[in-house]
């Protein structure tokens, strides 16, 4: 299993990406299917950085529809209509499991 076989193309081709920018932080986990975090502060800084970039990208989108810049009133709209179903992505495909564990806390084995 990979990113590429267990994800359709858009979210493989982010998770990929993903990887090469914050490889030294993460590592994909074919057996879950999510990239896994070892430390919990960096799994919370990649997730800001990457959610401020959509943020950013949804300002710039906004902005150049509206031929102006609209300033803060693009990232409260990007909050409001898309910040759940990004935190939902997030979790469907990113993980913290600590260091000395095999799986993420709260998991229990498969049955066999």
């Amino acid at each position: 299993m990979s990113v590429e076989t267990d994800f359709d193309a858009a979210t493989a081709a982010q998770l990929r990406d993903e990887l090469e920018r914050f490889g030294h932080l993460c590592r994909y986990d074919p057996a879950l299917r999510k990239i896994v975090y070892r430390c919990e502060a960096d799994a919370l800084h990649v997730y800001m950085t990457l959610q401020v970039e959509e943020m950013e990208r949804h300002k710039w989108i906004e902005s150049e529809k509206a031929r102006r810049d609209l300033r803060d009133g693009s990232l409260a709209e990007w909050v409001a209509r898309h910040s759940a179903a990004f935190s939902r992505q997030w979790k469907k495909t990113h993980t913290f499991v600590p260091a000395g564990q095999a799986r993420p806390p709260g998991k229990p084995a498969r049955a066999v």
